[in-house]
């Protein structure tokens, strides 16, 4: 199983923290119950707060693909992608080791 993680770094409009947040949970917990996902992880910058970094583990590159390819998946971000600027980067990595929790 070669593991992978996305990884997205996001800015948050100025006043749509909460609906981003809420939006984000609505994705979650469907990611949560997708085949492949193992897990997610929703981090604010201490230094600016506008800016977020969400990263989400599958158990494979195919997972990923069949959740961004998924019927339901574009009506899912839409809400939370309204909350963002338009300067987003979003990369896929292996993971190639992992240590302690």
């Amino acid at each position: 199983m070669e593991r992978v993680r996305v990884i997205r770094l996001l800015h948050v409009r100025d006043g749509r923290e909460a609906d981003f947040v809420e939006s984000y949970q609505g994705v979650r917990d469907r990611a949560l119950n997708f085949p492949g996902h193992l897990g997610e992880q929703l981090c604010r910058s201490l230094d600016d707060p506008a800016q977020w970094l969400l990263t989400s583990e599958w158990d494979s590159l195919e997972s990923v693909q069949q959740w961004r390819t998924d019927p339901d998946h574009r009506s899912l971000v839409e809400p939370m992608n309204a909350c963002l600027h338009d300067e987003r980067w979003t990369a896929v990595f292996q993971v190639r080791e992992t240590a302690g929790t």
